[in-house]
């Protein structure tokens, strides 16, 4: 059975939001077929990221495909989409189709307006979670934690963390075996040169 997966992109989105997921994804496709990731905007249009990356996309929100799982990044472009009636009609279809919905980021902030987060822990990017709990619709915004799940809803803290959870998500979908296949193939054993005992 395959398992699709879908990466929304948008203008501004913050690139390893993205691009940290894809790398995962993919991997693991390259150890197992039934993985496909595709990479879809609203309009099935490239968008410009956060930082000048400019980024191709393989479709449309705006098509009937269903998904299995959803990720949804963030990135200064967050604000513009929770104005966006179309993007939120789409999403909402997309979401309420798929098995796991995730977030990297602020793309949490969407979710928590769209309804998503209500009663539910989970977090975001950690210079917003103070944002999230007053702007938006959630249960527990938890902090210095790398990723939340509640229920089919998976929410990662900023950039880089949506590798993490990218892993974990792999590991429930197939094994824990699997995944640490997967996380040994993009050599993903972080060893910072600097650490930082100041999270907030």
């Amino acid at each position: 059975m395959t398992i699709n997966i879908a990466i929304i992109a948008f203008n501004n989105v913050e690139e390893l939001d993205l691009v940290g997921p894809w790398e995962v994804f993919q991997e693991a496709a390259n150890l197992d077929k039934r993985f496909q990731t595709q990479v879809i905007s609203l309009d099935g249009k490239g968008v410009m990221a956060a930082k000048g990356l400019f980024l191709g996309v393989h479709g449309s929100m705006q098509t009937n495909k269903k998904y299995d799982v959803i990720v949804l990044p963030g990135g200064v472009g967050t604000d513009a989409l929770i104005q966006n009636k179309t993007f939120l009609e789409c999403l909402t279809t997309l979401t309420t189709q798929a098995t796991w919905v995730t977030s990297v980021c602020t793309g949490s902030f969407v979710y928590a307006h769209m309804g998503l987060l209500k009663g539910r822990k989970c977090t975001t990017y950690y210079d917003a979670c103070y944002g999230l709990e007053t702007k938006g619709q959630t249960g527990e915004v938890l902090r210095n934690t790398r990723f939340v799940q509640d229920g089919h809803v998976v929410t990662a803290a900023g950039v880089s963390a949506g590798i993490d959870m990218s892993l974990w998500l792999i590991g429930q979908l197939m094994t824990t075996d699997f995944a640490r296949d997967v996380q040994q193939k993009i050599e993903y054993f972080p060893e910072p040169p600097y650490q930082n005992d100041n999270r907030i």
